[in-house]
């Protein structure tokens, strides 16, 4: 585990007006990635204990989203590519925590360029490391190709953050790994609050720290009977081979196919000890939603 620096005062740095915190934002703030609702929790929650300065980046500051999180009260909207590692740097200057989230499903990277995002992450490492930056709280996943031992190897989007995970704490940067499997919680909702709380608590308690991000564990049929119970319409399980998929050409790809079937085999947070205990999550923010609470509030009766 990185040292932090003894002499720093996280009093003053994390929770003081006068500080920066850093947001990463996905490149293009989509409107259905989730990778973009991470970080607008997050900015969420911290505008709303009026602690923190914020630095809010996208690839395109006159996009509706980022001019609306200057209305909201973010102090800064800045222009950051995050392929430009002296971007990155520039973004950085000032600031002492970052919440990074990349966006592997950016169209500037599935389907065209599937290890920039990896690329992209390793830059934010470097760039870190060279401005001897405080504190990273990184959004990452398993190494489904390590912990299967080869057997899925097809799941960039899994694996690359993983690789990601693995360099930042190579290098020694002080650092939080965020882990968020299946959306199953209200990501705009739930995700802000709890990282707000890793930053109330400041790295003496979470540095080199897995903090796997879930409300509950329950299994297919709990969720068939929710939704049943919630819409007034049946719900059932259906179980699909490759055969079927291919009626869904959005997940028809050797990619999804081999994440689903990880997914079946080694459970959505891996093999990985450190991140059993999913009461983590339950404790940062008491009021995580329940699925059939989330269920109630997005899905209208029938």
């Amino acid at each position: 585990m990185p040292d932090v620096d003894s002499n720093l005062n996280w009093h003053n740095s994390c929770i003081m007006k006068n500080s920066i915190w850093l947001i990463w934002l996905s490149s293009e703030i989509s409107k259905v990635k989730k990778e973009c609702s991470q970080g607008g929790s997050v900015v969420n929650a911290l505008l709303a204990t009026g602690l923190y300065k914020i630095r809010a980046l996208t690839r395109n500051p006159n996009f509706d989203k980022a001019k609306a999180l200057k209305a909201k009260g973010v102090d800064e909207v800045v222009k950051c590519d995050l392929s430009n590692k002296e971007d990155i740097k520039n973004a950085l200057s000032g600031a002492d925590i970052a919440w990074i989230v990349t966006n592997y499903w950016d169209p500037l990277i599935i389907g065209v360029n599937p290890g920039e995002e990896e690329r992209q992450g390793k830059l934010i490492a470097d760039a870190a490391k060279e401005v001897g930056f405080n504190w990273l709280i990184y959004s990452s996943l398993p190494d489904s190709t390590t912990e299967s031992d080869g057997k899925y190897p097809a799941i960039i989007h899994l694996s690359g953050k993983n690789r990601v995970e693995q360099y930042i704490r190579s290098l020694g940067i002080p650092n939080t790994t965020f882990r968020m499997m299946q959306f199953m919680i209200d990501v705009e909702s739930d995700t802000g609050p709890i990282v707000a709380k890793i930053i109330e608590e400041r790295p003496a308690k979470w540095n080199g720290k897995k903090v796997p991000v879930a409300a509950e564990s329950v299994g297919l049929k709990h969720l068939a009977d929710v939704l049943t119970k919630v819409t007034g319409k049946t719900h059932k399980i259906r179980t699909l081979n490759d055969d079927d998929i291919k009626e869904f050409s959005f997940i028809d790809t050797d990619e999804l196919k081999q994440m689903h079937k990880w997914f079946i085999d080694y459970g959505l947070f891996g093999k990985d000890n450190e991140l059993k205990d999913i009461s983590i999550a339950k404790k940062l923010h008491p009021k995580i939603k329940s699925f059939e609470q989330y269920a109630i509030e997005t899905y209208p009766k029938a």
